[in-house]
């Protein structure tokens, strides 16, 4: 692929049927052969993918990131938080930003989950537009306390639970104590400020706008998601569909995502990236791997004939 000069980003806003206004972030030509839209993970937000953004953009592919409702500078909107919401709000942000032409969805960790939902629950999209799908640090089953036998694993479990029941079943004490915190700290509650300029807020500022209660209703609905047995218009895509994860993830461990692979067993599954943690796109060594795969998926995709990726989205 021939490099272009990269743009500048471009901040614009999606609104969804419900009225929730999720901030975009485009980077690259505008007229681009490809688009990589990019999905990230729970208490993140756009810029866990800034530098994928500055790499494939200045390689001449479009990139459209955004923060999931809730999270950074979009509006949590009217209805409950869960994933199926989160895989509307994606069909959506796909419509409004990418309606025709070659397509690589990557998302990360829930932002995976989301992808997946939108092939569980609206397969027709994915028939249509054929995309090319990178699942990275993500599962197909419910999020989990205790990733592992190890010892160690259930101390990080204990401490997770620590937190996480008092903010599901406390959500008002725990907003007062959020807004004592110092205001760097990545749990401080500041409902009145707003990320200035045309770049995503960093992740530690996620959930700085977000009360408690919606934390936890996207929490729970994390708990108990799955999208197995759903996914066979994925399937369908063959070796489209790309497995990535880190050789230390604790948050989805490794046996979930060889359980993701028995549900897409089309999909190439690589091998875990050595050192690398649950953060992969801006893990130490992980984000190099991260960006050479979405590089390999773009150049695939504009080599795929026009008849399967120019049909309108709905």
């Amino acid at each position: 692929m021939r490099a272009a000069a990269p743009s500048g980003t471009k901040r614009s806003t999606v609104v969804t049927d419900d009225g929730a206004r999720l901030t975009v972030y485009t980077d690259g030509p505008p007229r681009a052969g490809v688009t990589v839209l990019l999905s990230h993970g729970f208490l993140m937000t756009a810029d866990v993918w800034r530098l994928q953004a500055r790499e494939l953009s200045a390689r001449g592919v479009r990139v459209v990131r955004y923060d999931q409702r809730a999270h950074g500078n979009s509006d949590p909107g009217s209805v409950a938080l869960t994933v199926d919401r989160l895989g509307a709000d994606l069909a959506h942000v796909i419509d409004a930003t990418t309606p025709h032409g070659p397509v690589v969805l990557a998302g990360h960790s829930m932002g995976g989950m989301a992808a997946l939902t939108v092939a569980a629950r609206q397969p027709e999209l994915i028939r249509r537009r054929r995309p090319h799908v990178a699942l990275i640090s993500t599962a197909c089953s419910r999020a989990q306390l205790v990733p592992g036998s190890h010892p160690l694993h259930w101390i990080k479990a204990a401490a997770r639970a620590g937190y996480s029941y008092p903010l599901c079943w406390l959500p008002p004490a725990a907003d007062v104590a959020r807004r004592q915190l110092p205001s760097r700290h990545p749990w401080a509650l500041r409902p009145g400020t707003q990320h200035q300029g045309d770049t995503p807020p960093p992740s530690r500022q996620a959930i700085r706008r977000t009360p408690t209660d919606q934390i936890a209703q996207l929490w729970k609905s994390l708990r108990t998601y799955t999208t197995a047995e759903k996914l066979h218009a994925l399937n369908a895509l063959d070796r489209q569909v790309e497995i990535i994860t880190g050789e230390l993830d604790d948050w989805i461990p490794l046996s979930q995502t060889h359980e993701l692979a028995r549900q897409l067993p089309n999909a190439h599954m690589h091998e875990p990236v050595m050192g690398a943690g649950h953060r992969l796109p801006t893990d130490r060594v992980g984000h190099a791997a991260v960006t050479q795969i979405l590089s390999r998926m773009t150049e695939a995709a504009l080599r795929a004939p026009a008849s399967t990726v120019t049909a309108p989205l709905r």
